[in-house]
């Protein structure tokens, strides 16, 4: 958003442009994750295997993050608003297709091409963080995260309940409708965000390695919320097929409707934003890690009963969002609001990356293992390494910081920006 659009921003009207960006974000990222409690119904579909129907949500998925190294950084060169209302475009005809899709193949090639346009919430998030004062950042961030979590969730009961009654293909000629609508909503109610930086595409593109390298608090975040995407993919891309197995033999329509209890999680997002501006990102960011290694070990003894299984849900989902949060309020503080997009970009790439590994790792131990065991003890090591890397990094912060403050400098003088704005 231009400099001057935003100080024109009052509270009220900055509250009401959070509320509808968080309602944008949640349904359009509801088409990455449509496909996982249907992978049952598709593998039986194309008569394939688990593991190789476990590959669509894996492609879309690395399309997501391919699409947010593409498009994100394009919302500090130019309109976000404009950015937003041409991919809705693009997302609704290519919903349509994978709808139509004949076979496996084509249908694998699209749902990569549907990640990488289906970018819109990570364009929504710096456009949040731009609009909010400091000391509301984490809160702002929060709401919008929230709106993306709840529509991770409600995409599986949607996808779980549509595809039991009228077959999987169904819900994606729905959601394609939901786009037109939603870019209609923009066109009449989303401002002009203007740009943000004079650097062009190119320039944009190549300072990304640089930023990465020298932010050591970007980093950190980029691993920890890999790891934390990673085992959520896990779970969620396999819960179809332990639903479908022994002890439960339930549709998708039953992993859908658990969708709607991990809401919990997206519920506390803004008190997770509230607590991570009062004590600090990276201490909400250590409890989330533990929350989600305890739901690996509820999985491992009580997976096989529905109560351990709802009850691992929820401290999962709620872990994962408060991590989430948490790296993305931590981000947004160490370089100046041109880098918003950019250093989103860095950061939901990796996570993203983390999301399609685990949705791999999870599809083959299920197809080797078949045991909730099996899946509750790969998360458990994943949440180990992550929370090890955690304190690494911390220590890492605070060692550079007491030497020099270089989680507080920019990029070094020979970059092409920095010539132009100083750091905050």
């Amino acid at each position: 958003m231009s400099e001057a659009l935003t100080h024109e921003i009052d509270d009220k009207r900055r509250d009401r442009i959070t509320l509808l960006l968080a309602v944008i974000s949640c349904f359009t990222v509801m088409n990455v994750y449509y496909n996982q409690p249907l992978l049952a119904l598709i593998a039986h579909n194309f008569g394939v295997s688990i593991t190789t129907a476990s590959s669509i949500p894996s492609l879309t998925q690395l399309g997501f993050g391919l699409g947010i190294v593409l498009f994100v950084p394009l919302g500090d060169t130019i309109d976000r608003r404009w950015l937003i209302l041409i991919k809705l475009g693009i997302v609704a005809g290519l919903l349509v297709l994978v709808g139509l899709a004949p076979n496996l193949l084509i249908l694998a090639a699209l749902s990569f091409l549907l990640g990488v346009f289906t970018v819109i919430p990570q364009l929504s998030i710096p456009f949040a963080a731009q609009i909010a004062p400091p000391d509301k950042r984490g809160r702002t961030i929060g709401i919008v995260m929230s709106g993306i979590f709840a529509g991770i969730l409600m995409s599986r009961a949607l996808s779980g309940a549509v595809g039991t009654w009228l077959g999987w293909r169904a819900i994606f000629f729905a959601a394609a409708v939901l786009m037109v609508l939603l870019a209609l909503a923009v066109a009449k109610y989303l401002p002009h965000s203007g740009r943000s930086t004079q650097l062009n595409y190119w320039q944009v593109l190549r300072s990304l390695p640089g930023i990465f390298r020298r932010q050591s608090t970007i980093q950190a975040a980029c691993v920890t919320g890999a790891f934390l995407f990673c085992v959520f993919s896990v779970f969620w891309s396999t819960l179809a097929f332990m639903l479908a197995g022994p002890p439960f033999h339930d549709g998708p329509w039953v992993a859908g409707i658990l969708g709607l209890v991990g809401i919990t999680g997206s519920a506390a997002a803004p008190i997770v934003g509230r607590l991570a501006d009062k004590k600090g990102p990276a201490y909400t960011l250590g409890v989330s890690i533990f929350i989600v290694g305890l739901s690996s070990i509820v999985l491992v003894i009580f997976g096989e009963s529905m109560v351990g299984l709802i009850a691992s849900l929820i401290l999962l989902d709620l872990g994962v969002q408060a991590g989430l949060v948490s790296n993305q309020t931590r981000i947004y503080s160490v370089l100046p609001p041109s880098y918003n997009s950019r250093v989103n970009t860095i950061f939901m790439a990796s996570y993203f990356m983390g999301g399609a590994a685990g949705s791999v790792l999870g599809g083959a131990v299920w197809d080797h293992f078949r045991s909730q065991w099996a899946l509750g003890s790969l998360s458990a090591v994943l949440m180990s390494i992550a929370f090890l890397m955690h304190i690494w990094f911390q220590h890492r912060i605070k060692m550079k910081a007491a030497a020099a403050a270089e989680d507080r400098l920019t990029l070094p003088a020979d970059d092409l920006e920095i010539q132009r704005e100083p750091a905050a």
